[in-house]
């Protein structure tokens, strides 16, 4: 029988099981063992936090689904039925991506790969990275310089989307045989290096993002001002979806996001060289 809690019990549940959910992902698309062994850890400390409201029960195994039903809490975004991928495993059901319908990257894009990266770039800038900047965001000194690196490449990541969408364009009106050809060999050779330039870019962010998320988590001294409220200028800023919520939770939601992304995007590990041309 689902026990009895408090508001303030409920809403204290409803973050320790967001931060759960959110480790979960971690935990299924890491690819580093230490990464992997550190969030099991936390997992299992939120799990015993989450257990003190369970007097008795063993919850040392449960997810955050199970615990969520045992705690009365019923169902809530990120707490929908997991989804099998095309490769048979088991993933979340993307609860942050289904918030941004994919749109095509240019009129004449194709690829669903390069439509999903699109948006997902286009997302990140306008939504969540305005979060993480210096504007909002007050890091300690080392953090501020690996920020400023990961945001150069996110702008050089724009770039090489620009150019593929001139291409893509390009290849569509063009006529001539022989240039046909020769722009659709620059279009799958842009395309091959923008997919895997954006996979690693986005994997970089998440490993960030999931440091920030655990120094949060610890109560340490990397982000400043974690709980301060986002509010954004409407004149230069577009973002509107994290208003209004703590840096903390902005965060906390951004990590999901690209956890969501890279989970979706399913990839092998690329080589920049050496491919064959599609």
């Amino acid at each position: 029988m689902p026990v009895s809690l408090s508001p303030e019990q409920k809403e204290e549940a409803e973050k320790l099981l967001r931060y759960l959910k959110q480790m979960e992902g971690i935990i299924r698309t890491t690819p580093n063992a230490e990464q992997k062994a550190r969030v099991s850890r936390e997992m299992q400390r939120y799990r015993e936090k989450l257990g003190g409201f369970l007097a008795g029960r063993d919850v040392s195994r449960f997810t955050a689904d199970q615990l969520r039903g045992e705690l009365g809490l019923g169902d809530s975004e990120s707490a929908a039925p997991i989804a099998t991928s095309p490769a048979g495993r088991s993933v979340t059901d993307y609860s942050i991506l289904q918030k941004f319908p994919v749109q095509k990257a240019s009129p004449n894009s194709t690829d669903p790969d390069i439509n999903l990266l699109a948006t997902l770039w286009h997302t990140i800038n306008d939504e969540y990275w305005p979060a993480l900047s210096e504007l909002h965001c007050k890091l300690d000194f080392s953090h501020s310089a690996e920020r400023e690196a990961l945001r150069a490449g996110l702008e050089n990541i724009s770039r090489n989307l620009k150019v593929l969408v001139e291409t893509l364009e390009e290849y569509a009106g063009a006529e001539k045989p022989d240039f046909r050809e020769q722009l659709l060999k620059m279009k799958n050779r842009q395309s091959r290096a923008f997919i895997f330039d954006s996979n690693e870019a986005l994997k970089k962010l998440r490993d960030f993002l999931s440091k920030l998320n655990d120094d949060i988590a610890e109560r340490g001294g990397i982000v400043i001002n974690k709980t301060d409220r986002l509010k954004f200028n409407s004149r230069f800023e577009k973002a509107t979806v994290l208003e209004n919520r703590t840096l903390a939770e902005g965060l906390q939601e951004f990590l999901q996001f690209t956890v969501e992304a890279i989970e979706k995007l399913n990839l092998p590990t690329l080589k920049a060289k050496g491919q064959g041309a599609s």
